[in-house]
């Protein structure tokens, strides 16, 4: 009865140190996943970005023309006006790529928070398994279980 109680908490051991790999198998897929969303952020910022500036390009063209087709020169109040406009095209574009970049961040946060997790799990199997481990031992040492 000793040996097989020996063998289970070999057993149990095995079993808690599989489980926890898992779990942080698990852990860093996902950290992997947040980490791949966060590089996706980025670059829908910067193409958002890019498109906000040629619709804004676009609008400031047209703008220009139909100046130039009323005769009106870009000098003085038409020209402040037009530079305040591509400005304001600027800011917009950097607002959009300030919001991707924080939630880019956010992500990467998440991630590096998933990955420690995982190393959590690992140890924690490790001390599970150690623990099941030095208790059958103890038991067995101490005359607990019995081998024939």
């Amino acid at each position: 009865m000793g040996a097989l109680t020996l063998v289970g908490a070999v057993l149990s051991a095995a079993g808690a140190v599989a489980a926890s790999q898992a779990q942080a198998n698990a852990a860093e897929f996902s950290a992997d996943v947040s980490q791949q969303q966060a590089e996706r952020e980025r670059q829908i910022a910067e193409r958002d970005a890019g498109e906000h500036r040629r619709r804004g390009s676009r609008e400031l063209a047209t703008t220009r023309a139909r100046r130039a087709g009323r005769g009106i020169s870009l000098q003085g109040s038409p020209l402040l006006v037009e530079e305040a406009a591509a400005g304001d095209v600027e800011l917009g574009a950097q607002e959009i790529l300030a919001e991707g970049a924080e939630a880019a961040q956010a992500l990467r946060q998440r991630a590096a928070l998933q990955r420690a997790q995982a190393e959590a799990r690992r140890a924690a199997g490790t001390r599970r398994a150690g623990s099941t481990l030095l208790t059958a031992a103890s038991r067995y040492g101490s005359g607990g279980i019995t081998v024939f």
